[in-house]
């Protein structure tokens, strides 16, 4: 997938295009290290979550990018962080310098760093899809089990709720789905993912091998077809309408500024959603439509299923994992051909 990191050094550069001009001229080293540097970074995330033997061009490539990069006199990496880090001390609100430190320090295996440095983002950009997924990245790497789940998680589902069409997030997310056994969900991303990638991009040859091979793990031997376009359009979509109130004994728990989650989820199995919304909580109540448009993924949506939870939480921290002492209520199992609205009340304080 030595696309997807050229990609990444691609960005990284381009974010350097508005650091460099108002450093001063001991800085521009640092900067200019770092666009040689941090390439190394989705190179080694990927020995960490994929498989290594897709990379031995590209490790090549960077080793030599480095012992390039140390001949012509270039400041080591821990300077460069360091040079960039007092910056931010100075500027920070810089959103483009923090998702530099970020990358960095995933370059040197400080994790937690990252995920420090890619929170600071995350507090200056907390819409954005992008940022979601460097963060979700940084904190499965920084886990144990460097496994997505958990907070990981949800952002990582979050964000392609955001930019479904995020490739790098995409990717991670099929990665997720691999690293808890569910091959068939991890081959209907990346077969999405294949979607969006260009026709003469080199990855997609590199990908449809890793679907291939999946396919192959679970004894599949013919690709899965798409539904005839007749027989898509005869299918009735779903569609929930949900109301959703605060109870008054919890009316004085929430904050203007507190975010309102309304989603839908499997009744057993994962509890990633299958549909989401991301609302004001000083709203309320209101009544919110949940559909296949609401769905992280394309192909894990509600008409995938029959029956579904509804539930509702209110944040404090807007984190879409949830936290203790959010406010929060969840449906029993209904059919996902319900006509009538599900009325959820909040009701309850998460322990």
């Amino acid at each position: 997938m030595t696309a997807f990191w050229i990609l990444c050094a691609v960005m990284v550069i381009a974010a350097l295009a508005f650091l460099i001009p108002p450093l001063r001229r001991s800085a521009r080293g640092v900067a200019i290290a770092l666009v040689v540097l941090v390439p190394l970074i989705s190179i080694a995330l990927y020995y960490r979550l994929g498989d290594p033997r897709v990379f031995d061009p590209a490790v090549q490539s960077a080793t030599a990018a480095m012992q390039q990069a140390r001949q012509e006199g270039m400041p080591p990496m821990e300077q460069a962080i360091a040079g960039l880090r007092d910056r931010l001390e100075r500027e920070p609100d810089d959103l483009e310098g923090w998702l530099l430190l970020g990358r960095a320090y995933k370059s040197i295996e400080r994790f937690s760093d990252a995920q420090t440095a890619f929170s600071r983002a995350m507090a200056l950009a907390p819409e954005s899809g992008s940022v979601m997924i460097e963060y979700a990245e940084a904190q499965t790497l920084a886990s144990p089990s460097r496994r997505f789940e958990g907070e990981a998680l949800l952002l990582l589902e979050l964000a392609l709720r955001l930019e479904p069409d995020n490739q790098r997030g995409l990717w991670l997310r099929g990665i997720a789905h691999y690293q808890a056994g569910e091959t068939n969900q991890a081959m209907a991303v990346w077969e999405h993912l294949l979607t969006v990638i260009p026709e003469d991009s080199p990855t997609r040859g590199t990908l449809r091998q890793r679907i291939d091979e999946l396919r192959a793990q679970a004894g599949i031997a013919v690709p899965a077809q798409p539904a005839p376009a007749s027989q898509a359009a005869a299918a009735s979509p779903v569609r929930l309408t949900v109301q959703v109130s605060l109870s008054p004994a919890l009316a004085g728990r929430m904050a203007p500024d507190d975010t309102l989650f309304v989603f839908a989820r499997a009744p057993e199995g994962s509890r990633a959603p299958l549909a989401i919304q991301r609302l004001a909580a000083r709203d309320l109540p209101l009544t919110v439509t949940l559909d296949d448009s609401h769905a992280m993924v394309p192909q894990m949506n509600l008409s995938s299923v029959t029956q579904v939870v509804v539930g509702a939480r209110i944040s404090r921290s807007g984190s879409a994992q949830a936290q203790p002492g959010d406010l929060e209520t969840l449906s029993p199992a209904i059919s996902t051909s319900r006509t009538e609205p599900v009325e959820l009340v909040i009701d309850r304080i998460a322990p």
